[in-house]
């Protein structure tokens, strides 16, 4: 049975309500529906606070990782060095020179840091923003997808053009690309493995009254040790790309094929108390 969660205005709060759900609906779920009305509204520290909380812990039945580091394998936000400028069709070339740079200066860091990343056995099929700049994503010498998202969407933003939904990001690619990329490829059809990374499997991009707004699907959401980072890197993704084109930024959706609480990491009482935890500070 599908669930469409009610969307929330914040990363934070649409967090909390899919894990009451879910976690009321018996531990798991398919197809939640989790919505963002603005993905760049600030967080509420007290939910953000529980759940650092609870990941501060190790846990023996899980690999526990940092919300932090859990959304900088979508957006390495600690490797942005944002300029402060957005894209304008009139902008100076001084101006457009140096958010390129910004945006060049991220790809070739994080590309640098691919191998190293890659020796860490979550990452050893390498990162979802690895395989976005730089595909299939174990190196730093593949093709850039999300430059090429970039471009599409200056196109349209310099055509006054404010809505567009050709900027699909593929839900299945190919280790190698025979014309110019058709998405920012995150999950490859000859990977048959049934467990483990990619977890993210589709992410859209639909232009709309001059916002554009994502649609990203999971066929698995772990809601304690991995949704929040996900939440948030997803949306510094988009405010990225929003960015670097000069559009809005629209809504954000998440669409979990398989949604749990994790019960079996932190017992159903566990996760009871974080979310009484997260509610007392919402």
């Amino acid at each position: 049975m599908s669930s469409y969660i009610e969307p929330a205005a914040n990363v934070s709060e649409a967090w909390l309500r899919t894990l009451e759900h879910v976690n009321g609906a018996g531990g798991q779920a398919v197809n939640v529906i989790t919505t963002i009305r603005n993905p760049l509204a600030p967080e509420t520290d007290g939910i953000r606070r529980a759940v650092d909380d609870v990941l501060s812990t190790p846990r023996k039945t899980v690999r526990v990782q940092p919300v932090e580091t859990v959304a900088a394998t979508i957006f390495p936000k600690d490797v942005y060095m944002d300029t402060g400028l957005t894209f304008e069709p009139q902008m100076t070339s001084e101006a457009l020179k140096a958010l390129d740079a910004s945006a060049t200066d991220l790809y070739e860091c994080y590309a640098e840091m691919l191998p190293i990343l890659t020796t860490d056995t979550a990452n050893r099929h390498g990162t979802y923003f690895g395989r976005m700049i730089s595909w299939p994503g174990k190196t730093g010498e593949g093709t850039n997808q999300l430059a090429a998202r970039i471009r599409h969407f200056r196109n349209a933003r310099l055509r006054n053009v404010g809505q567009r939904n050709l900027e699909d990001i593929a839900i299945a690619g190919e280790a190698e690309f025979l014309g110019p990329p058709s998405g920012l490829q995150v999950y490859a059809a000859n990977d048959l493995r049934e467990y483990g990374f990619p977890c993210l499997v589709h992410v859209d991009l639909t232009l709309y009254q001059h916002r554009i707004n994502m649609a990203a699907t999971y066929r698995h959401q772990y809601l304690v040790t991995k949704a929040y980072g996900n939440l948030l890197g997803l949306s510094r993704l988009l405010a990225f790309l929003a960015q670097q084109t000069g559009f809005e930024v629209g809504e954000l959706m998440v669409n979990a094929s398989f949604a749990e609480a994790e019960r079996g990491n932190y017992t159903k009482a566990g996760v009871t108390e974080l979310i009484a935890a997260a509610r007392l500070g919402a």
